[in-house]
């Protein structure tokens, strides 16, 4: 995953992260955490593996117990397969944050999900067994003749050259389809090339600005929507596409990012603030939601 997951944010915790179970490729064998605390943190590290045949307890090079840093810092976690058996092995890190009292504890679980797969052992030659191998002997009854083993490989090149002919045959009977294809879908859009400026009624999609669930539903103000008929983004270009958005464009000027509502691994939901265009002294609450 080349994504960045924050599990606390501003002494937010982020419970939709938390409850992802992230499969851990079976070549990785390490997991790097950041940390860091602006004020006094203690922890507790603590480890479960449900198939301890198939995997070893976790270990970390920091201490189990100890305080949360104050600078921006990296601890590791080493996850190392057994090799004794194939298992698809789920690991619990569980991290207990103590701050300032004893009462005051939050507790986040990490959930890992790794394959191990069992260590083949390299077969032992005894040492008979390499002396015999050094000899050759030729029993004249179970020898092959030649003559069969010249028919069996004109056989095989046979089939080998018969399939690769079928194969050209399919080729070439797949992009001839391919072509007829693309003609009638050329002669289809020649006589449906009026889509962009008369409205389809068979099928319309509408594009508008969407609200988390927990916003408030606005009924009182009618909000500008974009029509896309069915046929406009097959070979749009960059400049009609800006110009289809432009009724519904709002500058990034007017708009200023606050607290993050939710979180996810490619996209965020901000509480916002937008400018009104024609009173600048006007201002609104607004969600903004990104996708990277």
């Amino acid at each position: 995953l080349d994504a960045e997951l924050s599990y606390v944010r501003n002494d937010v915790v982020n419970h939709y992260a938390l409850s992802f179970n992230l499969l851990i490729p079976s070549e990785t064998n390490n997991l790097h955490f950041t940390w860091h605390a602006k004020s006094k943190v203690e922890y507790k590290l603590g480890f479960q593996v449900h198939d301890p045949m198939a995997m070893a307890v976790p270990q970390a090079n920091i201490s189990l117990q100890g305080e949360v840093p104050r600078t921006l810092s990296v601890f590791r976690v080493e996850l190392s397969c057994t090799g004794r058996l194939d298992s698809d092995v789920t690991i619990l890190m569980q991290l207990n944050l103590t701050i300032n009292s004893s009462k005051n504890i939050t507790v986040l679980n990490f959930k890992r999900r790794k394959m191990c797969y069992k260590k083949l052992e390299p077969e032992v030659k005894s040492p008979t067994a390499d002396k015999n191998s050094s000899k050759t002997i030729f029993d004249p009854v179970n020898a092959a003749p030649t003559t069969s083993t010249r028919v069996f490989y004109i056989s095989v090149g046979v089939c080998c050259a018969v399939i690769f002919l079928v194969a050209i045959i399919l080729a070439v009977l797949h992009l001839h389809s391919m072509k007829r294809i693309e003609l009638d879908d050329s002669i289809s859009d020649s006589s449906s090339s009026q889509g962009l400026s008369q409205p389809s009624t068979q099928t319309t999609q509408y594009l508008r600005a969407d609200t988390p669930n927990n916003a408030t539903p606005v009924t009182s103000k009618c909000y500008p929507t974009l029509r896309i008929e069915k046929n406009d983004l097959k070979s749009v270009t960059l400049m009609e596409a800006k110009a289809k958005v432009k009724d519904i464009a709002i500058s990034r000027e007017r708009i200023t990012l606050k607290d993050v509502l939710q979180e996810g691994t490619f996209g965020r939901i901000f509480h916002g603030i937008l400018i009104e265009e024609k009173d600048p002294s006007k201002e609104k609450q607004v969600f903004v939601k990104t996708v990277k």
